[in-house]
């Protein structure tokens, strides 16, 4: 008997109330869901903060948002529940990452779909306009950026476009929160669009005589039978969990016995059809004033990506962080907070706390104030700051994009092509976020190859900052010794993996380049304190863990006997003072909790400068942090988890001897 599934409206609250996420969210679907879609890029996260009571990172490049961010607001009385999803070109082959979203618009059925589409790049978008109008769907199109349009030369009539569309269009600056009130007032009217387009009447046959399949009163969307005739299998399994396998089976025999029939190419001529509706609505709808120039602030956008200078700009970018977050932040900054704050507290304490047991527990070498609670807010907390207020310019102006363009030509011989530059780029912000982002590769081989490098010699933000930090203490050369050893083994780890690893097929990737931008002052500020609370929260907690597990294993004497089992490789074989076992121990917890215990022993004098160098390269180069070995084992498995950190510990420590040797003896 075939099977015959709920109404549509139903199948959203099917199974269960709540569909449990990757990152440990929840969907509630007996609430109404407004779902946020729309391409890559384009501030489907911007609208999303300004809808919602919470704040979500927002970036000027692609795949900011790799999975969900979710708020339940309420609007026009009701109670909704808020979705930003990852970005989506099309609703047929989706990446992995717009899979989630398409799962959303089609298994669940959001009672509202606010389409967000760069002004200034509508055509780019109204693919996937046409594509989410056949669901019948209540839809907003938000055409954000609007002053961009402006800068070049570009006019949109949203009226028009609204006119054409059958859906409310509405303009918005969302980082500036322009428009968002007419997003909310549109919400109160909103009805099912009508349809935009027919197709040629062959093709309106396949749809029809598709349709008639299904039971009359509960058909399926129409999209459904889109994807059907653009072999997505995800149309086919779509039928036969919702209709049931026997009626996926006709529909394959309908579908092979219409292309049998007619002499018909159906993926083009439907995309086609739909691409010369987007044509006519574009030159409707939109008027160029004059061409872009490529002049004044679009050249620095050039030139960042040039083959020669684009290297001049890196340098100029990196020795500037290197005088902002080191010089500054770690030599003037700490030292001045540590003078007129910290060592006053601590002072104080050790004048009031008596018992000798709590006097050590609180303010001793491994107490939870000084190596914890202090460390963490005052000596990484300032350095991260100036490093996050770095990377936000950076992100918002738009140099990431070019940047990965730029390393394009040397990451095709690591075995690195397309879109798998992007996460390695994002680790430079949060590892485990970047290893979480390889899901957006098709290649197993390019996915391992990717998360590899994240986790070998590339330090997150927060650890990169207090390195910086550590590095300013000695000559600049130490610098530039620690960058070019770290460069070196990257390119090696990737050029040995890339043959070691079988060969597979890579997917090519087109990624658009988003304009350089004047970033919004306040924002950005706005971004690096959201980004330092988030440091506390996440960080503060696990430097208290750290120093609370050194200070056991030093009361117990277990730090005796780790010191002596780890003795032949970190005095012997490394040159390096035995509590530099303290830091790897702190830096299992946090990257750059065991780089704050070498800018310790360096203010102590404990080290020389090529103890400096061996340090921080082995301290880098050493196994990632507790929640990016997790990341590692949610993308890769246990087995394969567990033989990537024994191969990074071994590299670590087989490179820190080798440059200790060469630095000493061989130069």
């Amino acid at each position: 008997m075939q099977q015959v599934p709920k109404t549509i409206t139903d199948r959203r609250h099917k199974s269960s109330k709540s569909k449990l996420l990757d990152n440990g969210k929840s969907i509630d679907f007996h609430k109404n869901v407004i779902l946020l879609v729309g391409n890559p890029n384009v501030g489907k996260t911007s609208v999303f903060n300004r809808l919602s009571r919470i704040y979500a990172v927002t970036a000027n490049y692609p795949f900011t948002t790799v999975e969900l961010n979710i708020d339940v607001i309420r609007l026009i009385g009701r109670e909704f529940e808020l979705i930003d999803s990852p970005g989506i070109h099309r609703l047929d082959h989706p990446s992995e990452e717009g899979q989630i979203t398409r799962d959303i618009i089609i298994n669940h059925h959001p009672e509202i779909i606010i389409q967000v589409v760069e002004a200034s790049n509508l055509e780019r978008s109204l693919l996937l306009t046409a594509q989410l109008l056949e669901l019948q769907i209540p839809m907003i199109l938000v055409l954000n950026m609007i002053d961009e349009t402006a800068k070049q030369g570009i006019r949109v009539n949203s009226r028009l476009l609204s006119e054409l569309l059958s859906i409310p269009v509405i303009e918005t600056i969302a980082t500036e929160g322009k428009g968002i009130e007419g997003i909310k007032k549109a919400m109160r009217k909103l009805s099912p669009p009508k349809p935009s387009f027919k197709y040629v009447s062959l093709i309106e046959r396949f749809y029809s005589d598709s349709l008639k399949m299904f039971p009359g009163k509960n058909q399926p969307p129409r999209s459904i039978i889109t994807l059907l005739a653009l072999d997505d299998p995800f149309a086919l399994r779509w039928i036969e969990e919702n209709y049931g396998q026997e009626l996926a089976q006709k529909m394959v025999k309908h579908h092979t016995d219409f292309l049998d029939t007619h002499e018909i190419n159906l993926p083009i001529a439907i995309l086609n059809r739909q691409n010369r509706w987007i044509k006519a609505i574009i030159e409707r709808t939109v008027t160029i004033k004059n061409d872009f120039t490529k002049l004044g602030i679009q050249k620095f956008g050039e030139l960042s990506r040039h083959r020669v200078y684009g290297w001049f700009i890196v340098i100029i970018v990196v020795l500037l962080t290197y005088l902002l977050v080191g010089k500054f932040g770690a030599i003037f900054l700490v030292n001045k907070l540590e003078q007129t704050i910290f060592n006053p507290i601590v002072t104080y304490l050790d004048s009031i706390i008596g018992v000798a047991f709590f006097n050590r527990l609180l303010i001793g070498d491994y107490g939870l104030l000084t190596t914890g609670l202090f460390n963490a807010i005052g000596t990484v907390l300032p350095i991260i700051t100036l490093f996050f207020l770095v990377l936000n310019f950076l992100e918002d102006v738009g140099y990431l994009t070019n940047l990965i363009i730029l390393t394009n030509r040397l990451f095709k011989k690591l075995g690195l092509t397309g879109k798998s530059i992007l996460p390695i780029v994002l680790g430079f912000g949060c590892k485990t976020m970047a290893t979480l982002s390889t899901k957006i590769l098709e290649s197993k081989k390019e996915k391992y190859i990717a998360i590899f490098l994240i986790g070998l010699a590339i330090p997150c933000s927060s650890q990169m900052s207090v390195i910086i930090a550590v590095l300013a203490l000695q000559p600049l050369t130490a610098f530039i010794i620690v960058i070019l050893v770290l460069i070196v083994i990257e390119i090696l780890a990737g050029l040995i993996l890339n043959r070691v690893i079988p060969e597979q097929k890579s997917i090519d990737f087109m990624m658009e380049i988003p304009p350089i931008r004047i970033p919004d002052v306040r924002l950005l500020f706005q971004k690096t304190y959201y980004r330092s609370v988030w440091f506390v929260k996440e960080a503060v907690p696990l430097f208290l863990l750290g120093a609370l597990i050194l200070f056991i294993l030093h009361e117990t004497s277990g730090m005796l006997l780790l010191e002596w089992a780890l003795r032949p490789i970190v005095v012997s074989f490394l040159n390096l003072p035995i509590n530099f076992t303290e830091a790897m121990v702190m830096s299992l917890a946090r990257s750059e909790a065991g780089a704050v215990i070498i800018m310790n022993m360096v203010k102590q004098g404990e080290l020389d400068a090529i103890q400096v160098i061996v340090s921080i390269i082995v301290l880098t180069l050493f196994i990632p942090c507790i929640s990016n070995v997790m990341a590692i084992v949610k993308e890769l498995k246990i087995k394969a988890t567990l033989i990537m950190v024994l191969i990074i510990t071994l590299t670590a420590f087989l490179i820190g001897g080798g440059i200790n040797f060469i630095l000493r003896f061989g130069l």
